[in-house]
């Protein structure tokens, strides 16, 4: 490559960074095509009465939220056409004029070209503008007024006007103001005519000088800049902040050219020289109701937004370059600020130079003739006197006098003034104190060897203890001779301590590049952490510089990000940093490496652009209510097709309540501010109440998703906090989404009982046919059971037939024919009861009693009288209701017979007695006066009593009847002993147990 070509791309390069850094550190937003601005020619701007601001450009008319474009697919007719104003009838609709296509009405909905201009139908129509009811019109050809209300295509042309060619229409007081094209001067219109306005004596406006006089609309001056007078028309005025701001536009050499003033405290300037934007023409200026923001409609530049900041930036490299690079600066209590830098130390007020040492001034001292340099590195005050260290000692100056005059020769990079007189420095590698006259010098710890050094940020002295914060060894704390270290080691904060702060309550603030602003306290020889403030506190940046204390409780501390502000009385766990600030100049870097706070209770930080001014007491003007609001809705990610009814026509925001169907429950609402310009400055927070009661965390999205919602009523809450202002303002909407037909209360109910019906229904036929399962087993049961039972019976008959029998035999051995046909007539009765009841299970006590009462007779003949029997049968007990099993109780009554009466000497007594118990429990006790040692067990078949006679049938028989009851009572039987007081023993009674069935 040839050197010339090299030198021509150096050139090109250092031309586009030079472009570059001005488009980065200009002072102004600027909003061009780059941003979505159809085209960069602004011709108006224009607020309606819903708050919507309309762009009106030379390709067409577009909607500005104070951040982003919008276009209308209403307005499409208007696309690539110059629009050159707007206006607003008493019905709320848009008028619109239009190079080419003429006066437009829009309603929201519809646009609407109208005609019925009587004089000229070709007329251009440049200008329009309501005043009252009556719209006016401005055009290449003269001024049409339309005459009737209720006619909106009549519109006539002003007498005395049709040789005007006009440019704007502006409202004034009680008239309108009409400037014409290329010539100056205006016309007032009103209800009774047209006239040229006259000015006997123009007021003078000279910029950077006092200006005492009023400024109107219409009015004509003479403006006085750069040795050039020009004789001006006022075309706006708009006040701001108690800030006059002023366009105006004069003619030289027959071409119209602009420019934009402001009068604050009665002094003027030049807005567009400040700005930088001397070679802009505004064609309109504009201020937002709710932001106070000034806006200029400029030609060929775009929309360019005039930025309101409390921060001033003092430029010492380019107002006062004698002063060279700052180091440290102080104040002072008439409110000058003494600066320290590279060449010299110099006193400022109002931003003028009021005393001046140079550098060569400290050299010249007689102390150090010899030496060749100074390198002034701190500065402190002690009530008159300024002491200055340097690398060759310390200096004095009398602030009143700015009398110079050598202290010492003692190194000090960095000191500070004790309460006790003393000195406390640092020289590089140790930390040293010493009287005032530096006639006693004592170290008191050496930080480091070699060359290596501490780099201090800050000292503070607090309750007879000096604090050090460095930003590469933490934090130290000289008590006395006794040197204490803090750091990540031993408290957790982080080495690097870019500033500290010690508050009045001993609490210690202290922050450095890890995105912490911590809060301190020293309890013993410990440091211990109380609370802290990060990113999610709001603290945005990474690099925390520069704190101050103000007297009304708040604390401002700079990040690489803003300027931050918050109330320290209300610093709790749950804190948040309620400011912050980024409406400063772009070329400012907030990394302050010094702070001060001066007589005005003004923040003065040192960055890099030497010394930026913060106007605390300033910090709420951010007042504007920017509200938060809903933008649009999606249902699964796709636009949401509702009915216009539902979204208002104007700002497409949808109305309250929202009705969505039933299946439209995955929805994503999408919100924001209106005309907020700084939205990375903006947080939100949600809640859909009805699903979630707990808010969102605050974050920078604005948008949030729902999915899956069932049916019913739900509110979507929305808070927007801007840190710039502290505000936390609301919005709120209705949502009423509708229930699929099958989730709704009724269906439920319906289905519920439908279900309750079929659940009842099947457990009725489920028990229907448990029952019949159960029955057909117990009919089984019982038969088989009826089975053994009737076969124990019939395992009776034949022990019992077999003792008959051998009866019978003995009568007729015995010749005894009477007893034995007896004898056989009752046998033969109780063979047919037997018969008759063998198929039985149950017959009435009545039956068996009868049986019972033959079956004894039989063995009274047997046992030729030995015995007698009675039975008792209580007054409560119906025999003929009474069911029992049939032949329970001959078997006890033959064991009582045969093992007990049989083998007495002496006549036998048996006694049959039948209790009924309350249960229904029927008890038959059987009572002998028969032999003892008869009892057994029924469980116990193996008895030598049971075993091989008809009892041991009846016990397995019991056991069979017990397996088929389901009462809880069962078949019972036990024999026992009666004992008499007199003779010891009675007898034995047998009691045997039938339950009673169901």
């Amino acid at each position: 490559m040839s050197l010339i070509i090299k030198k021509q791309t150096a050139f090109y390069l250092i031309l586009f960074f030079a472009l570059n850094s001005f488009a980065r550190y200009s002072r102004t937003d600027d909003f061009t095509q780059v941003n979505g601005l159809p085209s960069n020619c602004v011709n108006y701007i224009f607020e309606d009465s819903r708050g919507l601001i309309w762009l009106a450009t030379d390709v067409g008319l577009c909607e500005f939220n104070g951040h982003e474009i919008r276009f209308r697919k209403e307005l499409d007719r208007l696309q690539g056409e110059k629009v050159t104003c707007l206006a607003e009838d008493v019905n709320g609709n848009l008028l619109i004029t239009a190079t080419g296509v003429g006066i437009c009405e829009f309603d929201g909905e519809k646009l609407k070209v109208l005609g019925g201009f009587k004089d000229n139908s070709q007329a251009e129509m440049q200008t329009v503008s309501a005043f009252g009811k009556t719209i006016v019109v401005g055009a290449s050809n003269g001024v049409f007024v339309r005459e009737n209300d209720g006619e909106l295509f009549n519109y006539s042309l002003v007498n005395g006007s049709n040789r005007l060619d006009v440019s704007r229409i502006s409202l004034s007081s009680r008239s309108l103001i009409i400037f014409p094209k290329l010539e100056q001067g205006s016309y007032s219109f009103d209800l009774k005519g047209i006239y040229k306005r006259e000015f006997k004596k123009k007021n003078v406006l000279e910029v950077n000088r006092k200006y005492n006089g009023s400024l109107r609309i219409g009015d004509q001056i003479i403006l006085k800049r750069e040795k050039e007078n020009f004789k001006c028309d006022v075309l706006n005025c708009l006040s701001n902040n108690d800030e006059l701001f002023v366009l105006l536009r004069y003619f030289k050499d027959d071409i119209e050219s602009r420019t934009l003033v402001s009068v604050k405290d009665g002094f003027c300037k030049d807005i567009q020289e400040e700005r930088g934007l001397r070679s802009v023409f505004v064609q309109s200026i504009f201020k937002h109701k709710h932001t106070n923001d000034i806006w200029l409609g400029t030609k060929n530049h775009g929309l360019i937004r005039l930025k309101q900041s409390i921060f001033s930036i003092f430029s010492v490299e380019s107002k006062m370059p004698e002063v060279g690079t700052v180091a440290d600066f102080i104040s002072l209590t008439d409110g000058s600020i003494v600066l320290a830098g590279s060449n010299g130390v110099a006193r400022i007020k109002d931003e003028k130079i009021q005393s001046f040492l140079t550098i060569k001034d400290f050299e010249k001292l007689p102390s150090l003739a010899k030496k060749q340099y100074v390198i002034i590195n701190d500065i402190e005050i002690d009530r008159d006197i300024i002491w200055v260290a340097t690398n060759h000692g310390f200096f004095t100056i009398n602030s009143n006098t700015f009398q110079l005059s050598y202290k010492g020769i003692s190194k000090a990079l960095n000191f500070i003034l004790l309460s006790n007189n003393k000195l406390f420095y640092y020289d590089g590698r140790n930390f040293v104190t010493s009287d005032l006259g530096f006639n006693s010098r004592k170290q008191i710890y050496k930080t480091v060897s070699g060359r290596q050094q501490v780099e201090i940020t800050n000292m503070i002295e607090f309750d007879s203890k000096v604090w050090v914060s460095t930003d590469n060894q933490g934090i130290f704390r000289f008590d006395k001779d006794k040197v204490y270290k803090f750091g990540r080691n031993n408290c957790g904060i982080h080495n690097v301590v870019n500033d500290m702060l010690i508050l009045p309550d001993s609490s210690i603030i202290a922050g450095g590049n890890n995105g912490i602003l911590y809060k301190l306290k020293s309890e013993g020889n410990q440091l211990v952490i109380k609370d802290s403030l990060d990113n999610s506190d709001g603290l945005e940046g990474i690099t925390i510089h520069g704190f101050q204390y103000l007297q009304d409780g708040s604390i401002w501390c700079g990040t690489n990000l803003g300027v931050h502000r918050f109330e320290y009385e209300s610093w709790h766990p749950d804190s948040v940093v309620k400011y912050r600030f980024w409406n400063a100049p772009k070329d400012v870097v907030f990394r302050g490496e010094e702070s001060l706070i001066d007589k005005y209770g003004c923040i003065w930080v040192h960055s890099n652009h030497s010394l930026m001014k913060i106007k605390a007491s300033d910090f709420d003007a951010d007042k504007t209510s920017y509200q938060p609001s809903l933008f649009g809705v999606k249902i699964r990610q796709d636009r949401w097709k509702s009915k216009k009814s539902e979204v208002n026509k104007w700002t497409k925001i949808p109305n309250n309540p929202i009705y969505l169907n039933y299946n439209e429950n995955n929805v994503s609402f999408h919100f924001g501010m209106f005309y907020c310009h700084n939205l990375e400055n903006v947080k939100y927070r949600c809640r859909l109440l009805g699903l979630d009661k707990n808010w969102s965390d605050w974050t920078r999205s604005n948008e949030v998703i729902f999915s899956n919602l069932r049916g019913g009523d739900y509110v979507f809450e929305l808070e927007g906090r801007k840190l710039s202002s502290g505000q936390v303002l609301k919005y709120s909407i209705d949502i009423i989404l509708d229930t699929a037909w099958w989730k709704t209360t009724w269906f439920g109910l319906i289905l519920s009982f439908i279900l309750c019906l079929l659940v009842y229904y099947s457990i009725k036929l489920y028990k229907r046919r448990i029952r019949f399962e159960e029955k057909k087993r117990t009919k089984q049961y019982n038969r088989v059971i009826g089975l053994k039972i009737k076969a124990l019976q019939y395992q009776l008959d034949p022990h019992f037939i077999f003792n008959s029998l051998n009866a019978i035999q003995s009568y007729i051995l015995e010749e005894e024919e009477d007893k034995a046909l007896e004898y056989l007539s009752d046998f033969s009765m109780v063979l047919r009861n037997n018969i008759n009841n063998a198929n039985k299970n149950m017959i009435s006590l009545n039956e068996e009693l009868a049986y019972l009462k033959i079956y004894l007779k039989l063995e009274q003949m047997r046992f030729e009288d030995k015995f007698s029997f009675q039975i008792n049968i209580d007054k409560n007990i119906n025999n003929h209701d009474v069911q029992i099993p049939p032949m329970l109780i001959q078997p006890f009554l033959e064991h009582a017979i045969k093992y007990g009466i049989s083998k007495l000497k002496e006549k036998g007594k048996l006694v049959i007695r039948f209790v009924l118990e309350k249960d229904g429990y029927l008890k038959c006790e059987i009572i002998d006066n028969g032999l003892v040692n008869r009892q057994i067990d029924i469980n116990n078949s193996v008895s030598d009593l049971i075993k091989g006679n008809s009892l041991q049938i009846t016990c397995d028989r019991m056991k069979l009847l017990n397996k088929v009851l389901t009462n809880g009572r069962t078949y019972s039987y036990k024999i026992n002993e009666i004992i008499d007081s007199k003779s010891n023993f009675s007898g034995v009674i047998t009691e045997i147990g039938f339950p009673k069935l169901k």
